[in-house]
């Protein structure tokens, strides 16, 4: 058994349609990521603003 046969390379490419999908969905989780990444910042600063509204009617 040659080398290729053995890794198994001789299988045929992937069709454009799955090719489309693993894309859509490696885009959708880096959106995913940028989406809680941007949650979490505005609700940080939210919390910092509120805080220092809430310090200053305190003094």
């Amino acid at each position: 058994m040659s080398d290729p046969e053995r890794k198994g390379t001789d299988q045929p490419a992937e069709g454009p349609r799955r090719h489309k999908w693993r894309r859509l969905r490696r885009l959708r989780n880096e959106a995913g990521v940028y989406l809680v990444r941007g949650a979490a910042t505005t609700v940080g600063g939210i919390l910092v603003t509120y805080s220092a509204f809430w310090i200053q009617t305190r003094v």
